[in-house]
């Protein structure tokens, strides 16, 4: 296509606008992944994710806030499971492991649905699922 081309001759009338899927037990893939800093100054952990074989899904993510000195002993418990509960349900081994490293992996999650006032339904993890 050379940039004199017209891209408005694709034939669209088979679009659909993307929709979170019903809330259940999905295979979802890892399709990126973020390390960045709250506005308090911790870290955190960010992966995006797209439901297995559901091609008109939207994209969905889940903050992994990472252990930090400011938690109190029951956040930093819930804090460490939530990260181990995401290294088991996609077989990452090891801790030093970078995002890009996890984009590919795929798990079992359960989903819920969330509305968000901004991007109207979203769907979000409730519950990593640990192979047994």
């Amino acid at each position: 296509m050379s940039n004199e081309e017209s891209f408005l001759d694709v034939n669209t009338d088979d679009a659909k606008e993307p929709i979170a899927v019903s809330a259940g037990e999905y295979e979802i893939r890892v399709i990126g992944g973020e390390l960045a800093t709250d506005k308090n100054g911790h870290n955190y952990f960010l992966p995006r994710f797209e439901i297995v074989n559901e091609p008109n899904a939207k994209d969905f993510t889940d903050f992994i806030g990472l252990p930090h000195d400011e938690m109190d002993e029951k956040e930093t418990a819930r804090a460490k499971w939530k990260l181990e509960a995401f290294k088991r349900c996609f077989g990452v081994v090891g801790s030093k492991v970078k995002p890009s490293e996890t984009i590919g992996l795929t798990g079992w999650a359960i989903l819920r649905v969330k509305e968000d006032p901004e991007w109207g339904e979203q769907n979000k993890v409730s519950k990593y699922i640990l192979p047994k």
